[in-house]
């Protein structure tokens, strides 16, 4: 599926970066900022794909968490960030637009939904965007509650101009037993984890071997919808035995491990926005792995149950083969989530403390 990947502010730049990192046949990716510094070491983009927008007013020095700045730029800046837009496109000829954003951040929080209503204007192709909730464990309770209050408000504003949002929640990602692990490492570690489920459901089409079922682009378009929803992806992931690493565990797939795992991708703690998936309205269901170990019957099983917990008439379904693969695993895209429980803790939390 060819996207052009817009990363906008800080959390934006790094995701699209990594994104980057991974895959580049079938996408291109720009990242925009008010932030001059926060540009710096985004090393697989080219310089030339790199913007800062916004020097009229804080000469690159960034508008921290204040929205209304944030979406004030974006539109004094539209021509701008579209200039480099509409060329990128005509080289790349996107199927579809992904603006990519932290959700409690001033630049991408704020204005990400301001070029995602110029894009729908401008192009009759599906405008995405990928938002990440902020993780707020053992800030002070000032930051905190302006930090909730931003990605509940800008969450509201981009569900206006964007098909779909897809959900990323930090504080999914927290270990939760004490350990050593930096701010940076574990960023590192949710946009790795973000971007490879990303990346294989995005590339399913384009497979190197072929497919026993193709999830095409179109496919994956259908279960995103146009109405606005928010979305999830569930991952689970299991090592193989090999013969050749018999030193090393791993699990001997079979029809029962094939079930197990596709079941657990839509557990609320698989998912990058955690949530009940009941009453869902669509999901696609990608497994990667070796050929010989994406089992018919596991899958016919399992889509059955997957189907009965949300309630929808059919999961759309395809494999992933890759015959170097040392895992076998299952994502799931959620489409159109009915439970908003983790919203709701966010305004709770808010009303708490203030």
């Amino acid at each position: 599926m060819r996207i052009l990947w817009i990363g906008y502010g800080q959390a934006g730049g790094k995701i699209a970066n990594t994104l980057m990192g991974m895959e580049e046949r079938f996408r291109d990716a720009i990242v925009i900022n008010t932030e001059a510094a926060d540009l710096t070491g985004l090393y697989n983009i080219n310089k030339h794909k790199r913007i800062i927008i916004g020097k009229y007013k804080q000469n690159g020095r960034g508008v921290g968490t204040n929205i209304a700045l944030g979406a004030e730029i974006a539109q004094k800046s539209l021509s701008q960030m579209m200039d480099r837009i509409v060329k990128l496109s005509r080289i790349l000829d996107p199927e579809a637009f992904w603006v990519v954003a932290g959700m409690a951040g001033g630049t991408g929080g704020g204005g990400a939904h301001v070029l995602a209503k110029e894009l729908k204007s401008k192009y009759d192709k599906p405008v995405y965007g990928l938002g990440v909730l902020p993780s707020t464990t053992g800030m002070p309770v000032e930051k905190e509650v302006l930090y909730l209050s931003n990605a509940l408000k800008n969450l509201e504003s981009w569900r206006k101009y964007f098909d779909n949002i897809l959900l990323v929640d930090n504080e999914q990602y927290e270990l939760k037993e004490e350990t050593c692990e930096s701010i940076t490492k574990m960023y590192q570690r949710i946009n790795k984890d973000v971007t490879k489920r990303l990346t294989l459901l995005l590339t399913a089409g384009e497979a190197r071997h072929p497919s026993q079922e193709v999830l095409s682009a179109s496919e994956i378009k259908a279960t995103l919808g146009k109405d606005g929803d928010i979305s999830t992806i569930g991952y689970r992931c299991e090592r193989i035995k090999l013969r050749t690493r018999f030193w090393r565990q791993g699990i001997e797939p079979d029809t029962k491990r094939l079930e197990g795992i596709i079941k657990e991708s839509i557990s609320e703690e698989k998912l990058t926005f955690p949530c009940d998936v009941h009453a869902s309205k669509a999901a696609a269901l990608l497994l990667y792995g070796r050929s010989k170990h994406i089992f018919a019957h596991a899958i016919i099983t399992a889509r059955a149950y997957l189907e009965q917990e949300m309630k929808i008439g059919e999961v759309r379904h395809g494999d992933y083969p890759d015959r170097t693969s040392t895992d076998l695993g299952a994502i799931t895209l959620v489409s159109g989530v009915a439970d908003f429980s983790k919203l709701e803790r966010m305004r709770k939390r808010i009303e708490e403390v203030t």
